[in-house]
């Protein structure tokens, strides 16, 4: 905190005197990396809000196109087991069928 407080005062003292070459590499160099990070901040951050909601709405598309051939599914899985249940009754019939047949057949020979 006293390092903090000491780089400020003498930031303070340079602005006042103006611009002037600083010794102290260590506290020139945070005065430049303040300068750059909130530079890149403001200069970044709306480009990177605006990546990430482009690819917020591509995951959202993607999920209800998901939730889409998911009820597609759904729909084609009943019809097939509806589908099944019937040819399982008319193999049951023809099953029958042939079984009455093979007897009336039997009982003619």
């Amino acid at each position: 905190m006293d390092l903090l407080n000491q780089t400020l005062d003498r930031f303070s003292t340079q602005i006042a005197e103006g611009v002037s070459f600083n010794p102290d590499i260590f506290e020139a160099n945070l005065v430049n990396l303040i300068i750059l990070v909130g530079g890149l901040f403001y200069l970044l951050s709306g480009a990177l809000s605006e990546r990430l909601s482009e690819r917020q709405q591509k995951i959202v598309g993607a999920i209800q196109e998901s939730e889409e051939r998911l009820e597609e599914a759904t729909k084609r899985l009943t019809e097939s087991e509806t589908q099944l249940a019937q040819a399982q009754m008319v193999i049951e019939s023809i099953g029958k069928d042939a079984e009455v047949t093979a007897k009336q057949v039997k009982v003619l020979f």
